[in-house]
């Protein structure tokens, strides 16, 4: 098993350099979508935003070893690991569910306002048909799945693995032990969803379990793609 903790990091520099870039590249995206109200649909601006936020972390992925003309083989590694990442799915769909209930239970009896919203935030998040405003959208227009699909459960796995397990979980893991990492990196990603705080964290604390147990970035980016996919075949199943 490869030690996490040994692997190579981008600096501080390539940070804020890959912080800089995805500002510089998204404000176009942003541009256009004023000059040009066909695209503001939720699925477009979306959809370029990822690939520019992509862009913009590249470089500092380059120098990490990753390369886009290699993307052949990364896409059989992928491939390899798609059984062994959807038995960790189905495990993480267990303890989801055990934490939820947890989570719940232990809020439950305060009856206080702010574990109340809590509580209803935790509601949104396990609700999809809530918490995404672009779900209308690709209702009223089925032409829009597939693009919703790319920004889903394509995009996010890739671009969020890569920056929060590959680059800031190792970089935490050269700094302190293995629970408080995997601790402090869920909690920050859960601050990045905002009201869906509690469940994306709970995701990535496994997230991070996955990655130190296998050693291999690709399979909590499968397992995350999975999740992502599990929601859409919720929400569009019977539709």
């Amino acid at each position: 098993m490869i030690m996490l903790a040994t692997l190579e990091v981008p600096s501080w520099k390539d940070f804020w350099g890959a912080l800089g870039l995805v500002i510089l590249y998204t404000l176009p995206v942003h541009l256009l979508v004023k000059m040009f109200p066909a695209m503001e649909d939720g699925n477009t601006q979306s959809l370029l935003s990822s690939l520019a936020v992509a862009a913009a972390i590249y470089p500092a992925a380059h120098r990490l070893g990753f390369r886009l003309g290699a993307a052949g083989a990364y896409v059989a590694r992928l491939k390899a690991e798609l059984l062994p990442a959807f038995k960790y799915f189905i495990l993480m769909l267990a303890l989801l569910f055990v934490g939820n209930h947890v989570y719940t239970m232990a809020l439950a009896p305060w009856d206080l306002h702010w574990t109340n919203t809590l509580l209803l935030w935790n509601d949104m998040a396990n609700n999809p048909m809530v918490s995404d405003g672009r779900i209308g959208e690709v209702l009223g227009s089925p032409l829009l799945l597939p693009g919703y699909f790319l920004i889903i459960c394509v995009f996010p796995p890739l671009i969020e693995e890569f920056i929060m397990r590959r680059w800031l979980y190792v970089a935490m893991r050269r700094k302190m032990p293995l629970a408080p990492a995997i601790l402090l990196n869920g909690t920050l990603f859960g601050l990045m969803h905002g009201k869906d705080f509690m469940g994306t964290a709970m995701h990535a604390f496994f997230f991070c379990w996955v990655y130190e147990r296998t050693g291999k970035l690709q399979v909590p980016i499968l397992v995350h793609a999975y999740g992502n996919l599990f929601a859409l075949l919720m929400i569009f199943g019977g539709k």
